[in-house]
Formats: C-alpha cells, sequence, structure tokens
C-alpha cells in the first residue's frame, strides 16, 4: 500500500479548512493530520493512506509555497520525494 505523507507549515486557518480549500473536499477528507504548535510556528504532518499517485495533487505540494518536505512511502520505504 502506497501512502502519501507531506509536512506543511501553515498559520491562517485550522488544519481541514486549508487543506479542503487546498486539495479540494475528497482529497482532504482522506488526509489524517498530526498537528503542532508553538509560540512561532504551526506545522502538520499529513498522511494520505492508500495513495493511487494522484498527478493533481502532486502538482498541488510542487507548487505550495507552505510545504517543507513530501515522499510516496510504498511498504515502509520512501520511493519517491516531491519537491
Amino acid at each position: 500500500m502506497s501512502k502519501l505523507i507531506f509536512r506543511m507549515k501553515y498559520n491562517e486557518a485550522k488544519w481541514p479548512v486549508y487543506l479542503e480549500e487546498t486539495f479540494g473536499k475528497e482529497i482532504a477528507e482522506q488526509c489524517v493530520v498530526e498537528s503542532t504548535q508553538t509560540a512561532s510556528e504551526h506545522d502538520a504532518r499529513i498522511h494520505i493512506m492508500n495513495f493511487k499517485k494522484n498527478a493533481q495533487v502532486i502538482d498541488v505540494l510542487k507548487r505550495n509555497e507552505n510545504v517543507i518536505s513530501a515522499f510516496i512511502v510504498n511498504n515502509k520505504e520512501a520511493v519517491e520525494t516531491i519537491k
């Protein structure tokens, strides 16, 4: 099973709202968010399980300035780095 894992920083809206605005409702509903917040930063590690190499999602990640890192994992091994 492949999954997409990416890390983002963002301070303006709650993660579910931001993910829906960025990727659309269907993809946002598939996201599992682990967020952390400090006085100066708010970032999250986001997982999309059973990722099917959706080219639109990958393009959004490549263009998004809030993405820190992104990679596709298959059988516990990173197989592709995005960005």
